[in-house]
């Protein structure tokens, strides 16, 4: 009971802890904005401040904010701060009903499929994003041949852009304006949605703002790339779609499993869990299992475009 009640308060000081350290990293970064905006004579009241990876210092918040933005939600980390404070105290309640074994099960398989699902519609945005970066550069050469510098010419493309790439591309535009480098803004965003073409480009407007040179021709560069990988990375799928699937089975066949046992005879897990060895064969199993899936999860994502 003793231990129960430990683990309990010790669930609901780190959620106290996210909590704090999640608004302080907000307040921090509302200052820092309403500053700059202060010294560019800029309407303070018509900005809504976003989202920045650098204004985040507690790793699990800023884990979970990028696995959140990346589906193309524009949830500020205040939220996301209290999101994972309601997880934590269901988490505790999952404990308190559930027991030990039961309740941090349940937690686990939560946010693991949370997890799988947010990574899912992470990866179709970045998917789409890809396909549509061709076009939306294309316009940018044709705006930066009429004389333009690259963030006008990514906010005027921007605004011609269909979803998902507009919004992403208009952020960034935002960001400059308010006196961020253009280079920076790429390579943060860049990071945060993981696409490795927005990299290329602030190396180049990088190069470009130091040496000079012409973008057009390392945009167009660009372009053949991002279509020859995309056309190598459908053949790439076509090729291993049986292996995927199979993959798939042997991720979840386990877990169906062992959640029908648990649902037909839950003292089978207890006993078990009661016993010195049985706890030690689950925890190995479990790890076994987790281990698995992990290398499983990494072998298919090597058929993908690399992160």
């Amino acid at each position: 009971m003793a231990m129960y009640v430990f683990f309990l308060f010790a669930l609901a000081l780190a959620g106290l802890a996210i909590w704090f350290f999640a608004s302080a990293g907000q307040r921090e970064r509302e200052e820092e904005v309403l500053l700059r905006l202060r010294a560019m004579g800029g309407d303070e009241a018509a900005y809504v401040i976003r989202h920045g990876d650098g204004q985040i210092r507690n790793p699990v918040l800023r884990w979970a904010c990028h696995l959140i933005w990346r589906t193309g939600s524009d949830m500020n980390a205040d939220t996301v701060a209290r999101i994972l404070l309601v997880l934590g105290l269901l988490a505790v309640i999952a404990v308190a009903v559930l027991g030990l074994f039961g309740g941090l099960w349940a937690t686990g398989v939560v946010i693991a499929f949370g997890w799988a699902w947010l990574s899912r519609r992470a990866a179709q945005r970045r998917a789409k994003i890809t396909e549509q970066l061709p076009a939306f550069l294309e316009a940018v050469i044709r705006v930066l041949a009429a004389g333009n510098t690259l963030d006008e010419a990514i906010s005027a493309s921007a605004r011609e852009s269909p979803e998902p790439i507009r919004p992403l591309f208009l952020s960034v535009g935002r960001q400059v304006r308010l006196g961020a480098p253009i280079e920076a803004v790429l390579m943060e965003t860049a990071e945060i949605h993981r696409l490795r073409d927005l990299k290329v480009m602030a190396l180049a407007a990088a190069i470009n703002r130091k040496y000079g040179g012409s973008l057009r021709n390392v945009l167009r560069s660009l372009i053949q790339a991002v279509r020859a990988r995309d056309t190598a990375a459908r053949e790439l799928r076509a090729l291993t779609a049986e292996t995927r699937f199979s993959a798939l089975v042997l991720s979840i066949i386990p877990v169906g499993l062992m959640l029908y046992i648990f649902a037909q005879n839950p003292d089978y897990y207890r006993n078990m869990w009661a016993d010195g060895v049985g706890r030690v064969l689950l925890v190995l199993s479990v790890s076994l299992q987790l281990a698995g899936i992990f290398v499983i999860y990494r072998m298919m994502r090597s058929t993908e475009e690399p992160s």
